[in-house]
């Protein structure tokens, strides 16, 4: 095979091989495709370099090292898959900026702190319009529900079936769909706000659920721009800074504890449906949240003391 005229071929190869093996790699040719246009701008010419991922991988150099881990993580797939194919190419080290995989701490909201950034929103220019409903019943969604940014985003108002009480969240992460149980309280508040949003918007028909002052879609990045500004509005400091999706961490790490201070009914047999609630994919990515909350592993190792006590016939071993 002779080797790739130029990197963005080197990439669109990569990305058709393994997507026809069943990956989805959106990310993966997001953060490649800004490595091809980094190359273009410094005007690297050639085969993948250390020296050209590397550079690239550490901007922007404010970002954290966990960011630079990621970048680097998915250049050094691709040059590993890529370098057969043209031994040109270099493969740079791996986990020089510690682990890609691993989590950045979260924020867990109270709900004074909830209640802090949906009242913020009733203050959003201008007043007593479109905007603050919008902003007020998202964050509510997100806090009640867990969902993520995206799939609350994403929603049509045929998501919503007010007399089975459902949402219905469909194509989400990894093209699942599910449907979500609500409580009567979440109904009313969505249907208020389907209510409002249609004397602003009357010859909409099937619109997204949440729209802006101009009819359109709500995006990610409005949400995440409003969020941050409300943010410093309320003069929170507190370290990591919250984001909205630290609401489905919130709504999560809840339920497991309201399970397990319940009593002694074991928390594994809700797991699986708080997973499929989620809509996650493995099963592990629901037990994460038990060691990523200091209280919650508290919880489970007693459990699982409390279990070993029992088969040991009571004993005590040290």
């Amino acid at each position: 095979m002779k080797p790739f005229s130029s990197l963005t071929r080197a990439i669109d190869f990569y990305l058709d091989t393994r997507r026809q093996w069943g990956f989805a790699l959106k990310t993966e040719e997001r953060m490649l495709r800004q490595l091809a246009a980094y190359a273009d701008e410094i005007h690297h010419r050639g085969p993948l370099t250390t020296e050209l991922v590397l550079a690239w991988a550490v901007l922007p150099a404010k970002a954290s090292t966990l960011w630079w881990a990621t970048r680097l993580g998915v250049a050094g797939r691709f040059a590993r898959f890529i370098a057969p194919f043209d031994p040109r190419t270099q493969v740079p080290p791996s986990g020089i900026f510690g682990l890609e995989g691993r989590r950045r701490s979260v924020h867990l909201y109270t709900a004074q702190q909830i209640a802090q950034i949906h009242d913020a929103a009733a203050t959003l220019e201008p007043v007593e319009s479109l905007r603050a409903a919008t902003f007020q019943t998202f964050w509510a969604l997100l806090a009640c529900t867990g969902l993520r940014v995206g799939e609350a985003l994403r929603l049509q108002d045929a998501d919503l079936d007010p007399q089975a009480s459902t949402l219905t969240i469909r194509r989400s992460k990894f093209g699942r769909s599910r449907c979500l149980p609500l409580h009567p309280s979440a109904v009313a508040a969505l249907r208020a706000y389907q209510e409002q949003r249609q004397q602003y918007f009357p010859a909409l028909s099937a619109p997204r659920f949440f729209l802006t002052l101009s009819g359109k879609p709500l995006s990610y990045s409005q949400a995440e721009k409003t969020f941050r500004r409300l943010r410093r509005q309320l003069g929170w400091q507190f370290s990591p800074a919250p984001r909205l999706y630290d609401l489905r961490h919130t709504f999560t790490t809840e339920r497991l504890l309201g399970w397990y201070r319940q009593g002694p009914e074991p928390v594994d047999q809700h797991i699986y449906t708080l997973a499929t609630y989620l809509g996650h994919r493995h099963i592990r990515h629901t037990y994460w949240y038990l060691s990523a909350v200091p209280e919650l592993l508290a919880l489970a190792n007693a459990r699982v003391a409390a279990a070993w006590d029992v088969a040991q016939g009571g004993a005590h071993v040290s």
